[in-house]
């Protein structure tokens, strides 16, 4: 066949699979949405890991379109952004980049999406943020009211600050830039997964270990954390200075989640150095010890990045390892 001929082919079948989810997106009242934001890049990785992000432009315009004619104005926005980090993420894979800054740039297009249809798509539909986050804090209080739980003056006093609308706005933030970095390694991983079954000639995903941050990073965050507690005691300013606080805010509780990841990966790094062999049961305890012990995962993942814990932990990988090999032979 014909190379254009193979390529039109290869670009028309992606479209078509991506009205299909579109179509069935509308049919199911936009309750799969949330799932099919995980699928609407794939058929664009595929195509642009295999033809470049030039042939690429074309397929792209067309699943906009498609985007445009099956769906309303939000789920097409979500599709189209989708479509475009499938995009780059394929284009990419097709230059053979590095697979770790190749994922953060995925990570971040995904944070920017999310962003952009909690702010802006709100504002267009006049959806007012702070009404439904006063609604919010009503409810909460409501409901600690029911519970009845006896609180010192002292406790009161803190969770009032947490649940004050401008606390609760900086903490939506923070967890739409969570789930955009969360939601942003799940496309990889899932992409990756499906070209591998669909026999991609692509590079192999990094391993675990290999997901290394610059040092300095950790003593940042660990300091923009210990700012977080000093400007919930500040009280409420006007103009600069308090964009300035939100800013510092919402930066102490990326800063805090920057750390319990990393403070997730040690504990998962550890478990296998130490503990049993199967990678399951490290995940487990990395889960229970996220929920139950998070002030020593994020001094953990504080020390994972800005100390040589990193290393250390790689060289006892490596000689389990090789323990396990030499047992075997």
């Amino acid at each position: 066949m014909n190379e254009n001929t193979q390529k039109l082919t290869f670009g028309a079948l992606l479209v078509a699979v991506f009205g299909v989810l579109l179509l069935l997106n509308r049919q199911t009242g936009g309750m799969l949405e949330e799932t099919f934001l995980f699928l609407f890049p794939i058929p664009m990785v595929a195509f642009s890991a295999r033809y470049g992000w030039k042939d690429s432009l074309p397929v792209f315009v067309c699943t906009v379109l498609i985007s445009i004619f099956c769906g309303i104005f939000t789920s097409a926005f979500y599709a189209a952004t989708q479509s475009f980090i499938g995009v780059v993420y394929g284009s990419c894979l097709h230059a053979k980049r590095d697979s770790n800054k190749t994922m953060l740039l995925v990570m971040a297009l995904s944070t920017i999406s999310n962003l952009l249809s909690t702010i802006v798509l709100a504002a267009l539909f006049g959806f007012n943020l702070q009404e439904d986050i006063e609604m919010m804090q009503t409810m909460m209080h409501q409901a600690i009211e029911k519970a009845g739980t006896n609180m010192t003056p002292e406790q009161m006093q803190a969770l009032d600050r947490v649940l004050q609308p401008d606390t609760l706005l900086r903490m939506l933030i923070v967890s739409v830039i969570f789930m955009g970095v969360v939601q942003g390694f799940i496309v990889c991983q899932l992409s990756l997964l499906i070209l591998r079954r669909l026999r991609f000639q692509i590079q192999k995903p990094a391993p675990i270990i290999s997901y290394y941050p610059p040092r300095w990073t950790g003593i940042i965050a660990l300091v923009l954390y210990w700012f977080y507690g000093s400007t919930l005691i500040m009280p409420k300013m006007e103009g600069r200075r308090e964009i300035l606080r939100m800013i510092g805010q919402i930066g102490s509780l990326c800063a805090y989640m920057y750390l319990l990841c990393f403070g997730f990966i040690a504990v998962v790094l550890l478990v296998r150095a130490f503990g049993p062999a199967s990678k399951a049961v490290g995940v487990i305890i990395a889960i229970a010890a996220f929920f139950v012990l998070q002030q020593i995962i994020m001094l953990l993942g504080f020390f994972y990045i800005s100390t040589g814990l990193h290393e250390w932990i790689g060289r006892k990988i490596d000689e389990r390892l090789a323990r396990e090999r030499r047992f075997r032979a």
